[in-house]
Formats: C-alpha cells, sequence, structure tokens
C-alpha cells in the first residue's frame, strides 16, 4: 500500500538524524533503539550490526515503528509504522551516497568513520501508517 506524506512528515524524515527505531521481541516486549536512518521518499534504510538483536526481532515479527524527537514540548511528534526487512547484509553505509552523506559529519564529529563499517547489515522499512501530533505554534 503506498502511503502519501505531507511536507512536514517528509522534511522531517530527511533531516532529522536520530530516530527511535522500535522491534519486538520474542515475549512481545516492545524495544526501541536510537538509529541513524535514511529516507529515500518511499523506504527508511538503517544500518546495524549484523549480531544486534533487532536483527532477530525483525526476522521473527517484521512490524516497526520509528519515532522522531518532539519539539521538545509534546508537539511535533512523528511516527511512522511499516514492515522491515533484511535488505542487505556485508555492505557499507559508507557506501550508500544518500545515507554517507547524511551522517559523514556525524561519524567524523564522534571518532565513529571507521567503525560505521562495523555496521554492515541494512534493513528496510516499507512505511505504510503515519502518527503525527501538530508542531508548537
Amino acid at each position: 500500500m503506498a502511503i502519501e506524506f505531507t511536507q512536514e512528515v517528509s522534511d522531517r524524515l530527511t533531516s532529522d538524524h536520530y530516530g527511535w527505531l522500535t522491534t519486538v521481541t520474542k515475549s512481545g516486549q516492545p524495544v526501541p533503539r536510537l538509529v541513524w536512518f535514511y529516507f529515500d521518499g518511499a523506504e527508511l534504510s538503517v544500518y546495524t550490526l549484523p549480531t544486534a538483536a533487532k536483527v532477530g526481532h525483525i526476522k521473527a515479527r517484521p512490524r516497526v515503528s520509528l519515532n522522531l524527537d518532539s519539539a521538545g514540548n509534546g508537539s511535533g511528534v512523528i511516527v511512522v509504522g511499516g514492515e522491515a526487512r533484511i535488505d542487505a547484509v556485508d555492505v557499507d553505509g559508507r557506501k550508500d551516497e544518500g545515507y554517507w552523506a547524511k551522517y559523514k559529519a556525524a561519524a567524523e564529529r564522534f571518532g565513529l568513520t571507521e567503525v560505521i563499517g562495523d555496521y554492515s547489515t541494512r534493513l528496510k522499512i516499507r512505511i505504510d501508517k503515519v502518527w503525527t501530533t501538530p508542531p508548537a505554534g
């Protein structure tokens, strides 16, 4: 099912650098993890360690959500939900042009440029739900 994004949602998915990816454990416990993500206009890409628990969670229960930060006062919250899948293994996010353009400066600032290569499993999330709260103003 194709979904149309408001300009606000599209802008935030493009510009925000941090999101909370929530997967679900075998026991049914939702588990949020802070991630970097790239939005190509249709899907989200997240690079992760191949041994990360979220990889197993997604294989068993592919429904996920990604929460973006609020405007600091509970307004402007954006949450997207959809089906996640393991898109590729043994890949390097630094070779993903859009992703690396978004995160290269942050990786350099935090001393993570080399470590990023270890995050060699690419997850893709096909968004089919969007929830928002009104922005402040």
